[in-house]
């Protein structure tokens, strides 16, 4: 029976511009801890090579030992000087993987969940409920979620945050700046509604009306990276339509995971499943490519329209703060001075630099539950580093990294987004103002 390739045109021709070099492994935070061929970049190109040529047959083994361990974090392609892309090879084998062995039906559980809007909202209920009833302080302590201590996991919020705003956020004083979209993805929804709340809040201070639309859901990134393709594409069906719109001035994400699915991914697997024979269209392409075009970070958009924000006016304490780049922001897109220039903008922030800023953390969605060992040693290098500079507070872009650092760092040091070190210095300003 003849294979079916594993990838696209597009993705093979990566496996080709591969020289051998090595100079993606000491980027590689798996393969630094492991030390093995077959854990780092390069193994895996090779291994890719051989499966896409057919001299090598693809088998559970080679699918969980080999494609299994990576982060997806992209330092192997920020920092391979042939161009060649890890992340699209290791979305065809795990494709490949689970049409011939199938997905744990856990794995098929959480992906339903994701792609369900009800699901998941009552999934959180229950989740919420159990901890409630049968948890506790020293019950939860004693309970590990891979690399997670359970205890230092933030309860979901008693509110969704699309509960909690309007589908329209104008400004106060109704001079309309600009008009964006909002993704605000499954974290912010269910677990870190003040990061909602604060991104709403300093846009609209800036004059920039801001819709959030109530049926958007997952991104889809978790699902894709799996290998479950036909998946991920109904939860891609799901958000083109309410973001890929050319009446708005940007679409605003504050997740880095999120903003790289929809920036980058959903063009790649629309066109890879089409190239595959799969039922895509080219309008559906064209919508991702409109959507792509529109994507910006939070942090890109404050900074590139920062004299529309209030003043901020000095005072108050002082506080020091450091800053980790998530990497599916700085290496997936090239966002890394502007969350900077914010800190560094407000009077009464010491921003401290720490070693190592872009490192990953460790945490990679389930890499951190299902090879836990290796994510703990990967997570130690950047808290041992954020707690090197003394900092009060350690911001970020990504939700991921908020709760894997907040997870493993010294309690003391409040791990929060940088838009809302930017909400707490407004609302000083504005109260010092009477």
């Amino acid at each position: 029976m003849e294979q079916k390739p594993f990838f696209g045109k597009e993705a093979a021709e990566n496996i080709y511009h591969c020289i051998r070099c090595g100079l993606c492994l000491p980027h590689c935070p798996v393969y630094r801890e492991m030390r093995e061929e077959s854990a780092g970049p390069r193994g895996k190109v090779q291994i890719s090579k051989r499966l896409y040529e057919g001299d090598l047959t693809l088998s559970e083994e080679i699918k969980d030992n080999y494609f299994s361990t990576c982060l997806l974090c992209g330092s192997c392609v920020a920092n391979c000087p042939s161009g060649v892309n890890l992340l699209s090879l290791l979305q065809g084998v795990r494709w490949r993987g689970v049409q011939k062995f199938g997905t744990s039906w856990k794995n098929r559980l959480e992906f339903k969940m994701l792609s369900t809007h009800w699901m998941m909202s009552a999934s959180v209920i229950m989740a919420e409920w159990a901890r409630r009833y049968f948890g506790g302080e020293w019950i939860e302590s004693k309970i590990h979620l891979g690399a997670l201590s359970v205890d230092r996991i933030p309860p979901f919020s008693e509110k969704t945050f699309t509960e909690m705003v309007p589908e329209v956020a104008e400004p106060p004083k109704g001079n309309v700046k600009a008009k964006v979209l909002y993704f605000h993805g499954c974290a912010t929804k269910y677990l870190n509604v003040g990061v909602g709340m604060a991104v709403v809040e300093v846009l609209t201070k800036m004059g920039v009306e801001v819709i959030i639309p109530k049926e958007q859901g997952c991104c889809g990134l978790p699902v894709f990276f799996s290998g479950e393709r036909k998946t991920a594409l109904s939860m891609i069906r799901n958000n083109l339509p309410l973001f890929a719109r050319d009446d708005v001035d940007a679409v605003i994400i504050d997740c880095a995971t999120c903003g790289s699915s929809l920036k980058n991914e959903y063009i790649h697997i629309l066109k890879d499943l089409r190239e595959l024979g799969e039922d895509v269209t080219a309008d559906e392409i064209r919508a991702a490519e409109l959507l792509s075009s529109k994507i910006q970070d939070v942090s890109l958009f404050i900074d590139s329209h920062r004299d529309w924000l209030p003043e901020i006016k000095p005072g108050g304490e002082k506080i020091r703060v450091t800053y980790h780049d998530p990497c599916h922001l700085a290496k997936a897109q090239g966002v890394r001075s502007q969350p900077r220039n914010i800190l560094k903008s407000i009077p009464n922030v010491e921003y401290i630099e720490m070693n190592g800023a872009d490192d990953c953390c460790g945490g990679g969605g389930s890499f951190q539950i299902d090879y836990p060992e290796i994510s703990a040693k990967i997570t130690k290098r950047k808290t041992d580093n954020i707690e090197a500079t003394n900092a009060q507070f350690c911001a970020t872009g990504c939700p991921g990294c908020m709760l894997t650092i907040s997870n493993h760092v010294d309690p003391a040091i409040k791990v929060i987004h940088t838009v809302q070190i930017l909400q707490q210095a407004l609302k000083r300003s504005e109260n010092s103002n009477g």
